[in-house]
C-alpha cells in the first residue's frame, strides 16, 4: 500500500464513518477505484481505532462520565444495592446501561448474518441499493422527526429499536450513524440528543469490531515498506474523524440531514448503474 492510497482511505473511513452516508459501502467503492482487492488487516484495525479515538476526544466529558457512571453500578451492586436501584442513582448510569442493551443487537446480527454480509462485500450491485434504502431512512428521520423526549428520559424499549437499526448497517451501504440518528428521531429524540447518543453508540461497536480483527494477532506484522502509509493513514483517520463529527452535529442543528439523503440517493444510483455497466 502507498502513501496516497493509505490517506486516501483513511479519509473515506474517517468522514464516512460519522457522516450517514455509510462508510463500508464508501470503502469498497474506494478500493475498486484504487484497484485495491486486498485488505490489509493492520491498515484496517488502526483506522478503525483512529475512528474511536476521534469520537472519545469529541464527547470525553460523556465517555468519562459513563466510565464513572458503569464502574459505580458495579461497585454499587458488590456493596449489596439492588441492580434497579444503583443502575437509577443518575442519568448518566441509565444512559450507560441503555448503550451496552442498544450495542446487543448488532452483535447478534453480525455473527448471524456474516456469511451472507461477506457476500454483499464483494457486490457494488447491493452497495448501490442499501445507500438508496440510506437516503429514505434519513428522509424518513427528518420527515417524522418530533422533539418529545430528552435523551435521560429515554425508554430501555426505545433504546433498543436504535440498536436494531444499528444492527442492519452490517450490510455495506447502510450507514450506521444514518441509522442510528434516524432511529433516534423515530423515538422522539430531538437532533443534538439521537446524534449524541449514535455517536456514543459507536464507540463499543468500534471497539468490539476491533478486538475481533485482533484476534488474527499474528498478522499485524508491518511489511517493510508499509510502516510510514499505515501510520499516517492512522494519523487521517483521526483528525477525519473528529472534523466528520463536527460536521454531522452541525448539520443537524440546522435541519440539513435532507442533504445527505440526496447525496446517498444520487450516489446509490450512479454505483447500481455502474455495477450493470
Amino acid at each position: 500500500m502507498d502513501i496516497a492510497s493509505a490517506v486516501i482511505l483513511a479519509i473515506v473511513q474517517g468522514l464516512t464513518e460519522f457522516l450517514p452516508v455509510s462508510s463500508s459501502g464508501h470503502l469498497v467503492i474506494a478500493r475498486q477505484l484504487l484497484h485495491m482487492d486486498e485488505a490489509l488487516l493492520t491498515f484496517d484495525i488502526l483506522v478503525h481505532l483512529g475512528t474511536l479515538i476521534s469520537v472519545v476526544l469529541v464527547f470525553w466529558n460523556d465517555v468519562k462520565a459513563l466510565i464513572g457512571a458503569a464502574v459505580g453500578i458495579i461497585v454499587d451492586i458488590l456493596r449489596g444495592c439492588g441492580i434497579k436501584a444503583a443502575i437509577l442513582k443518575d442519568d448518566y448510569r441509565r444512559l450507560a446501561l441503555f448503550i451496552i442493551i442498544a450495542s446487543v443487537p448488532a452483535a447478534i446480527m453480525g455473527m448471524a448474518l456474516k456469511s451472507i454480509v461477506y457476500t454483499l462485500f464483494s457486490s457494488t450491485l447491493a452497495v448501490g441499493i442499501f445507500l438508496l434504502a440510506t437516503g429514505t431512512v434519513l428522509w424518513l428521520g427528518e420527515l417524522f422527526s418530533r422533539s418529545r423526549v430528552r435523551l435521560p428520559d429515554l425508554t430501555l424499549g426505545k433504546a433498543l429499536c436504535i440498536g436494531v437499526a444499528q444492527g442492519f448497517a452490517i450490510a455495506p451501504g447502510f450507514s450506521r450513524s444514518g441509522a442510528t440518528i434516524s432511529a433516534g428521531l423515530l423515538m422522539g429524540l430531538s437532533k443534538e440528543d439521537a446524534a449524541r447518543f449514535s455517536f456514543l453508540l459507536s464507540i463499543p461497536v468500534i471497539l468490539g469490531a476491533g478486538i475481533l480483527e485482533l484476534r488474527d494477532i499474528s498478522m499485524l506484522q508491518l511489511a517493510a515498506g508499509s510502516r510510514i502509509p499505515v501510520i499516517l493513514g492512522f494519523i487521517t483517520s483521526i483528525v477525519s474523524g473528529y472534523v466528520a463529527i463536527h460536521l454531522v452535529l452541525a448539520a443537524v442543528r440546522q435541519h440539513k440531514l435532507t442533504v445527505f439523503a440526496i447525496y446517498t440517493w444520487i450516489l446509490g444510483i450512479s454505483v447500481i448503474i455502474w455495477s450493470i455497466l
